[in-house]
């Protein structure tokens, strides 16, 4: 099972680095965003991912300013296959094998974490992207977590919307154990390196993934702290309740052991005949 998935995963993969080698030089920006939204969906599959969505999900016409809580690399995927949209990223990642690649190839706007000028850079960059019609997804947290809360928002990027005038998009991200809890295999979180994440993540049985689509935000006559808040609020309150929880399967042994204490099986009676 798992030598099968890392083979698809792997192919993936290797289709991604190519697209965004190969492919995605020849494209317009909407033809690599549609590409880039049929490869994660692809390589959600190949890792097994089970996919639940709550709420509605924008119109397909409409710029916006996408936050979400971030967990891990896996949220990039989980976006990505909903919606054609760009990403912030942090500038390390730029330098990945094969994942920076990708992100290049498919237009990822790089960020110096902990640079006010770069910050500034950025904001700019998004801006243009938002009144070009683009839709960019940005991590406020600017950090991962468990899953377990969601760190307060940086509001520098928020200023992008309102310099744009484009509306913002809070969607909640979570991974859910059969029970509801965050699930500790999905969290890249620490000084944890990509290869040792995907492999948690190939090794994990059950991997499931909500996305909660909320109300987008109007910016006109507001401030980027107070748009932080407000995504931060909804993204939390989202967060604070389990929707995907199922009773635990007993095991194979306890099935077993249920069966004989309620006596040895019995064939039905046949037609016509009485049980004896």
């Amino acid at each position: 099972m798992l030598a099968t998935r890392v083979a698809r995963v792997g192919r993936e993969m290797t289709a991604l680095w190519l697209a965004a080698t190969a492919v995605t030089p020849r494209l317009d920006p909407p033809a690599r965003r549609q590409l880039a939204r049929r490869q994660a969906g692809r390589t959600l599959r190949a890792l097994g991912a089970r996919i639940r969505a709550f709420g509605t999900p924008p119109a397909a016409d409409e710029p916006l300013l996408v936050v979400a809580n971030h967990v891990s690399w896996l949220d990039v995927y989980a976006v990505g296959a909903h919606l054609d949209v760009r990403f912030v990223a942090k500038a390390e990642t730029r330098s990945w094998p094969v994942a920076g690649t990708i992100m290049r190839g498919f237009d990822a706007i790089f960020i110096v974490r902990g640079s006010f000028r770069d910050a500034h850079r950025v904001k700019n960059a998004v801006a243009s992207a938002l009144r070009a019609g683009e839709r960019v997804v940005a991590f406020p947290e600017a950090t991962t977590t468990g899953g377990h809360h969601v760190r307060p928002f940086f509001g520098a990027l928020f200023q992008a919307a309102i310099d744009a005038r484009a509306r913002v998009l809070p969607v909640a991200i979570r991974y859910p154990t059969p029970l509801g809890h965050p699930n500790p295999s999905a969290a890249f979180v620490d000084d944890m390196t990509f290869g040792a994440s995907l492999l948690r993540v190939l090794r994990e049985r059950d991997l499931r993934l909500e996305l909660h689509w909320g109300p987008t935000l109007a910016t006109e006559g507001t401030s980027r702290r107070v748009l932080a808040a407000m995504a931060h609020a909804w993204i939390s309150d989202a967060l604070a309740t389990p929707r995907w929880v199922e009773a635990p399967r007993p095991r194979l042994r306890d099935r077993l052991s249920s069966g004989l204490a309620a006596g040895p099986f019995r064939f039905p009676p046949a037609a016509g005949t009485q049980p004896a």
